[in-house]
C-alpha cells in the first residue's frame, strides 16, 4: 500500500510541476516601465522565457484567468521557438504588424477566451 501512495504522490508532483512551468515576478520594475511606455500604467505583463513579469501583485495577476492564459501562451511560444527564435520572430512581426496582428499576440489573444 505505501508504494501505491508514493506513486500517486509522484504523479501529482510531476503533473503540478508541469502545470506550473512558469514563474511570476510581481511588482516588476521592468513591467511597470514597459507598461508606462505602452500607456498601460495600471496592470501590465511582459514574458521572457518562463518568467512572467507583472506590474501588480502576483495574486491580482493570478486572479485574472484570461490574463494568465495569455501570458502562459507566450511561455509556450518561448518553449517552442527558444528565446532567440521567439524574440527574432516577435520583433520582425512587430515591425510589419500592429499589436493585435502579430502572430504570437493573435494566438495569445485567442487563448484568453474560456475553453469549455
Amino acid at each position: 500500500m505505501p508504494k501505491v501512495l508514493l506513486m500517486a504522490l509522484f504523479v501529482v508532483l510531476v503533473a503540478t510541476s508541469r502545470a506550473q512551468s512558469f514563474r511570476v515576478k510581481d511588482n516588476s520594475r521592468l513591467a511597470k516601465f514597459v507598461g508606462r511606455m505602452s500607456g498601460q500604467e495600471e496592470k501590465y505583463a511582459i514574458t521572457f522565457g518562463k518568467t512572467i513579469f507583472v506590474s501588480c501583485p502576483k495574486k491580482d495577476f493570478l486572479a485574472e484567468s484570461w490574463w494568465v492564459r495569455h501570458e502562459v501562451t507566450h511561455v509556450q511560444q518561448y518553449k517552442k521557438y527558444g528565446v532567440i527564435g521567439f524574440l527574432e520572430r516577435y520583433i520582425v512581426s512587430s515591425i510589419f504588424h500592429s499589436y493585435r496582428q502579430i502572430p504570437f499576440e493573435k494566438e495569445a489573444l485567442s487563448a484568453e477566451e474560456e475553453k469549455p
